[in-house]
């Protein structure tokens, strides 16, 4: 009787046991598969704005060539060579180059590493069509370039006159492997073998990918990836599936809205699920040990094993079911369940740090701590919206430093980033809190002023700015001065967007430098005003 009560109760255990790790292994499986879904969701949308950001800034540089360069160069084939060459180093965005195309498809001037473009036709090329028979700017699909034999897109936009006159099309070629531009997606890995991919819906081909052989490759059949198939229906988002090969993954997509791509971000699920195996593992090869404990300990020591993980598990389930919040699970013991808790605990916190770092770095600028570049334009276009709705102005005052190449030259990058993070300093004590101060790049800053008086308030404020920065620095037992030129540009007065504001305090910050910097200057009222 005894040895059939040990092995019936053995056999209780074992199967106890055996119920237990099918159904925590389902759960794991649902939440890992959850965690890593919202990880890779987050990575997605930064790489993706990230590639965003820069289609957009490549696609502004080309239109405003555009709007600015010379009619008249164009009857001068050098002075345009010139012209072209001096833009391609002040606005070295497009790798391979800008060049002026006239009508019948002739270009007439490049700047551009890459020999034999000028005099080439780009007569065929579908792009080049589509500016000028529709006179908007354009981008092109990924296509492989006919002279840099390289995977490239081409920015294209038109030239005209002032009444509106196509005359050429200027293009600026960025190759899809050039530093600086896809590096995220071609550099970098998701977790230990997953991996980026950006896809062109319109054009079903892989545009680059973390794997090199991918790039411009046609994309699977539909059927092969039910979540590929989604994606190119417009579902963003993220999930479980099985790629063309049959292999399952956690993907995300994200949109690039710039290019109308889409990103993918991938992780194989065996790498997902990994921690699991081994869970099995540890499970399976102590289910002997603890079968003999809970057999020789009676029901008593039974149920005093398996508490904390009961708890554990019922905290779980009101977490995935939306009781309670997504919280630490509390570790009792220092056994297979604290350890399985303590587990869960870093698990969640890591995904908590990380989203935390990622939206920091989405959204501020490392060095300075100011708000970025992105953050600033979206407060800019949230601003001009309310000032439109109360009738009211704002002003942007556009800060290029001057002189601080030569701190960089003379002592050191080091002393350079202490000397901005002086500066950003300096500049956010000056103005109010409901105003803004952005690092731009470099050596810029913009600071935006909301419920602004009049242009002499903006004068007021831009000359605290400059009184503020006069007094050094101290840098180590260095004593540095900096000055700034400024540019001043009110809303509605001198433009109606964001686009076009900065524009206006950009010009007006480059007169500001060229009347003897360390100054500041507003810019001048539009001529229809």
């Amino acid at each position: 009787m005894k040895t059939r009560l040990i092995a019936f109760a053995l056999a209780l255990v074992l199967l106890g046991l055996l119920v237990r790790i099918l159904l925590l292994s389902g759960f794991l499986r649902e939440e890992i598969e959850q965690l890593i879904t919202a990880q890779q969701i987050s990575q997605a949308d930064y790489v993706a704005q990230d590639i965003d950001a820069k289609i957009r800034a490549r696609q502004d540089l080309v239109r405003q060539l555009a709007d600015h360069l010379p009619v008249d160069l164009l009857r001068r084939p050098d002075a345009l060579q010139a012209w072209l060459v001096e833009r391609q180093d002040l606005y070295p965005l497009f790798s391979n180059g800008l060049t002026v195309i006239d009508l019948a498809g002739i270009a007439l001037a490049d700047a551009s590493p890459l020999e034999g473009r000028r005099g080439a036709s780009y007569a065929d090329r579908d792009w080049f069509k589509a500016v000028r028979n529709s006179g908007k700017s354009v981008m092109s699909p990924p296509l492989l370039g006919r002279i840099s034999r390289q995977p490239s897109i081409v920015m294209a936009a038109p030239i005209k006159d002032g009444y509106g006159n196509l005359f050429a099309v200027l293009a600026g070629t960025t190759a899809l492997a050039a530093p600086g531009f896809l590096d995220l997606v071609q550099e970098h890995k998701v977790g230990q073998s997953g991996g980026f991919l950006v896809v062109s819906p319109q054009d079903r081909i892989f545009v680059t990918a973390s794997n090199p052989e991918l790039t411009l490759r046609p994309l699977p059949a539909p059927g092969a990836n039910p979540l590929h198939d989604r994606a190119m229906a417009g579902y963003r988002g993220g999930g479980l599936t099985v790629n063309a090969q049959g292999k399952g993954e956690i993907s995300a997509i994200a949109s690039i809205p710039a290019a109308n791509w889409f990103l993918v971000a991938s992780t194989p699920a065996r790498e997902a699920f990994a921690p699991i195996d081994r869970l099995y593992g540890v499970l399976l090869r102590n289910t002997l040990l603890i079968g003999i404990v809970v057999v020789l300990s009676a029901l008593i020591v039974l149920s005093w094993l398996f508490r904390p993980l009961t708890h554990a598990a019922q905290q779980v389930n009101a977490m995935a079911a939306g009781r309670i919040g997504l919280r630490a699970l509390p570790v009792v013991r220092n056994d297979e369940v604290g350890d399985l808790a303590a587990g869960f605990n870093l698990l969640l916190g890591k995904l908590r740090d990380r989203e935390a770092i990622l939206a920091r770095i989405a959204h501020h600028d490392p060095l300075t701590a100011l708000p970025n570049r992105s953050t600033l334009l979206d407060r800019l276009n949230q601003s001009i919206a309310l000032a439109q709705r109360r009738h009211s102005r704002l002003a942007l005052l556009f800060l290029d430093l001057d002189g601080f190449k030569s701190v960089n030259d003379d002592h050191g990058h080091d002393a350079g980033d202490r000397l901005l993070h002086a500066v950003a300093q300096r500049l956010r004590g000056t103005v109010r809190k409901a105003d803004m101060v952005a690092r731009f790049g470099g050596d810029e800053f913009v600071i935006l002023l909301t419920d602004i008086g009049d242009a002499a308030s903006a004068e007021r404020i831009a000359d605290k700015c400059l009184a503020a920065l006069a007094p050094p620095v101290a840098v180590d037992k260095l004593q540095l001065t900096i000055g700034a030129s400024i540019g001043i540009a009110l809303y509605p007065d001198h433009a109606d967007n964001a686009s076009s504001l900065l524009a206006c305090a950009d010009a007006a910050m480059y007169d500001a430098k060229r009347s003897g910097r360390n100054s500041c200057r507003l810019a001048p009222l539009p001529e229809n005003t």
